[in-house]
């Protein structure tokens, strides 16, 4: 049977193109998408193990549809969700085709057959295991827009190690949103990368371990967003 590819898809083509990560025609419109599931000896943390597993609906995963093949070999995968970061993607990619899958069985025969999937992916602690050289360790320093009171110049949070700086200062975007108390209503996100995955993980973790000190310029107390800029200068 041969489908029509929507308009809308192929202007996510020519988008994704531009930006290196390759993405195909995908599933169907309206085709249920199971979630992946790895065939034992090909464990992520063995094959990729800059990886972790993420839930599908996490908006800073790069999150894959494929097609599990009969026989657990996986093909044309693409990119159905970015992450904002061109590296994760291309990782997530280049991870899924190191893998083996359990094939979909067709209900009531037992037989197996070939079924598009989707499985998320982020970095995991091995991406972030490696110190910058000395002398290149770079330093954050918050810069909230007006509307809302930051912590400026809080060290990102334990356990984020940025990867070695580049030679000029380099900046991401992040928006946060946080109740009259200051406390986080939801995990913050990447807006602006910095174009290293590294340092937009640090500007995750800055912007984490500002809450609750969140509060609104103003004299009342109120809930909302705020986009910080996150600056690294290397030392």
């Amino acid at each position: 049977m041969r489908l029509r590819r929507p308009v809308p898809l192929l202007c996510a083509v020519v988008l994704a193109a531009a930006a290196g990560v390759p993405v195909l025609a995908g599933p169907p419109r309206g085709a249920e998408l199971n979630d992946a599931t790895v065939a034992i000896g090909y464990e992520e943390k063995n094959r990729c193990p800059e990886l972790v597993r993420a839930a599908t609906q996490d908006p800073e995963a790069a999150l894959v549809v494929l097609i599990v093949g009969s026989s657990g070999v996986p093909s044309q995968p693409s990119i159905k969700t970015s992450s904002g970061s061109v590296a994760l993607d291309q990782a997530a990619l280049g991870c899924v085709a190191r893998l083996r899958f359990l094939p979909a069985v067709r209900a009531g025969e037992g037989a197996a057959v070939d079924a598009w999937e989707e499985i998320a992916w982020k970095w995991g602690r091995a991406h972030f295991a490696s110190s910058p050289p000395a002398g290149a360790a770079p330093t954050a320093a918050m810069a909230p827009t007006a509307g809302m009171a930051g912590a400026v110049g809080v060290a990102p949070a334990a356990g984020v190690a940025p990867a070695a700086g580049p030679a000029a200062a380099a900046q991401a975007e992040v928006r946060v949103c946080a109740d009259e108390t200051g406390k986080l209503t939801r995990d913050p996100l990447i807006t602006h990368s910095s174009g290293d995955a590294g340092l937009d993980a640090a500007a995750l973790g800055v912007a984490r371990s500002g809450a609750p000190y969140y509060r609104p310029a103003g004299a009342a107390a109120v809930s909302g967003c705020v986009d910080l800029a996150v600056r690294f200068e290397p030392r």
